[in-house]
């Protein structure tokens, strides 16, 4: 039976309320750390001499870039300079200074005379006193300089998760939003609605081809610009929405909602992104909040 009064929208401050800054789901934590140990397990493998975790001589820092390829080289510098207080353009000019036969990152590499010179440097960089104290100590290598590389190898790898994380808890949320429209006995479908210009709708309500509840869904654990710019799309595609509605409404057509489920500490602290997202639709969600609410907007407005 269908309620006798539609949901009320919730206010801003009671959809702030319901936000939370960090949104935890067991199944992307346990796939992020399955997919960070084994990158890890590949990539310390790769670099036999920090697996011995002892501190680092020049015949290992030899060893660490004697690699087959430039790409390898290089991401084997950075991970070096990563353990001191340098940069890698630093350390070209430093290369450019005491192998000045060899002009490229490519031509030193193939050469086992620039190699030895750079590793010896990187571990006492006072054995090439014409170069300025203060660029020597930039990017004078720590003794347990290994350990330093696998530490940097870890964060590396952790922050190349970056992507993967905000993709798999997004879909994390759009699950938790697809499972209460099935628990409601309704079926849901995700793609491109024509209603709005063919932009893609996290869940739609029943299928594409009839919408009658339009879902977007966004989590930010940080702030950017992106934000500002979701924001204004999905106020152009709130406006198609009530144009839509209001040619179908003479003839006593339901009119299709459109809902926001907002979260994650980055909206809470784009103010005024979060109420831009809150105006422009029918109705504004927090994660928490779908359990209870969510249900109410599908059995009034598919009942209709």
């Amino acid at each position: 039976m269908q309620p006798a009064n539609p949901p009320a929208k919730l206010t801003l401050d009671q959809l702030r309320a319901g936000m939370s800054v960090f949104l935890a789901f067991p199944e992307v934590e346990e796939e992020l750390r399955a997919e960070k140990n084994k990158r890890l397990a590949y990539a310390t493998a790769a670099v036999a001499p920090v697996n011995r975790g002892e501190p680092g001589t020049a015949a290992d820092l030899v060893s660490l870039l004697t690699v087959p390829t430039s790409k390898e080289y290089e991401q084997r510098l950075k991970l070096l300079i990563a353990a001191s207080a340098g940069s890698l353009e630093v350390l070209d000019r430093v290369c450019m200074a005491i192998c000045p036969q060899q002009d490229t990152w490519n031509e030193r590499r193939k050469s086992a005379t620039a190699t030895k010179a750079i590793a010896e440097f990187l571990i006492n960089p006072d054995s090439a006193p014409s170069i300025p104290w203060y660029i020597r100590e930039r990017l004078r290598l720590p003794a347990d300089f290994l350990n330093s590389v696998a530490n940097s190898i870890a964060a590396e790898i952790h922050q190349s998760l970056q992507s993967q994380y905000n993709t798999s808890t997004g879909l994390a949320v759009e699950q938790v939003i697809k499972s209460l429209v099935d628990q409601a006995g309704y079926k849901c479908d995700k793609g491109k609605v024509s209603l709005v210009d063919e932009k893609e709708v996290d869940v739609v309500v029943p299928e594409l081809a009839l919408p009658r509840v339009l879902i977007m869904a966004s989590y930010n654990l940080t702030t950017s610009s992106a934000q500002g710019q979701r924001a204004r799309e999905q106020e152009t595609m709130y406006g198609l929405v009530r144009q839509y509605n209001g040619r179908r409404a003479n003839q006593n057509n339901p009119p299709v909602q459109f809902v926001n489920v907002v979260d994650g500490g980055g909206w809470l602290r784009r103010a005024n992104d979060l109420a831009q997202l809150h105006r422009h639709c029918d109705y504004a969600l927090s994660v928490t909040q779908l359990p209870q609410q969510l249900p109410l907007i599908l059995n009034y407005h598919l009942e209709q």
